[in-house]
């Protein structure tokens, strides 16, 4: 039993972090670390861990990702659906939450623009996630060696001129985003569209989800060369908020 008892304390322990190497989980279990890489090489077997990091460490496996995701998603849905409605009404944006769905963007959830010229909801769509805000504010999340994962070359394909090119110009604004806590699309995944995108955190303090407002690029920045315009930063604080009142509510 004590084997039992173990094996699930290790399961709750690689939800709850990013990854686990066997000195953490030999840690964590109070064990030698034959016994904690014992451990973790059954739970992969059965699909509960996978290696990552080359094989160095471990994170949550594909017999819990899609269980334990897929909830986290429904769950942040449901909760955020009134409030999205809130921030369409103050910001007269169309909003958006996505998750990353590897090196691409999946739009899961929009309440549109009132407004004539707006974004159309794009649930169900996705995109590269370099090219978009709200795949910038979730990619920003991941470790060099899980972006690495994602984008092995140094070219990157750009929806527009405006998009990036290089994996090194993607660390430099991923940097940004990480300093600034939100996500900007600028015309980079279609001409004359803007995004802005902020993070919004589980329980547990992972981000899976980012919440973002798309509309017409005159609105957001007549001139984004000059930087953030005074409008995105009025919407940026909107965001933060929305995504606050979303988290506080969240449960797991």
């Amino acid at each position: 039993m004590q084997s039992v008892s173990n094996a699930l304390r290790l399961v709750l322990l690689l939800r709850a972090q990013e990854d686990v190497g066997v000195t953490d989980a030999a840690r964590h279990l109070g064990v030698g670390p034959s016994t904690a890489h014992r451990l973790l090489t059954t739970l992969q077997h059965h699909g509960f861990a996978e290696q990552t990091h080359g094989g160095r460490r471990y994170r949550i496996g594909p017999s819990m990702t899609m269980s334990s995701e897929t909830q986290a998603v429904e769950h942040c849905l449901e909760v955020a659906y009134p409030l999205m409605q809130q921030l369409r009404d103050e910001s007269r944006e169309t909003v958006h939450i996505s998750v990353l769905a590897g090196a691409r963007v999946k739009f899961v959830a929009a309440v549109e623009s009132p407004l004539l010229m707006r974004v159309a909801s794009r649930v169900g769509l996705s995109m590269p996630a370099h090219v978009s805000a709200a795949g910038k504010v979730l990619l920003a999340e991941l470790t060099d060696d899980q972006l690495a994962e994602l984008y092995p070359d140094e070219e990157l394909t750009g929806a527009t001129d405006a998009g990036l090119h290089t994996r090194t110009a993607l660390r430099r604004e991923l940097a940004g985003v990480r300093a600034e806590g939100f996500g900007r699309n600028t015309g980079e995944s279609e001409e004359g569209l803007a995004a802005l995108a902020v993070p919004i955190p589980r329980a547990t303090g992972r981000v899976l989800c980012s919440l973002a407002l798309t509309g017409p690029l005159f609105r957001f920045n007549p001139d984004p060369a000059a930087g953030v315009s005074p409008r995105e930063l009025e919407l940026t604080t909107m965001l933060r908020h929305s995504a606050a009142q979303i988290a506080n509510q969240l449960v797991y």
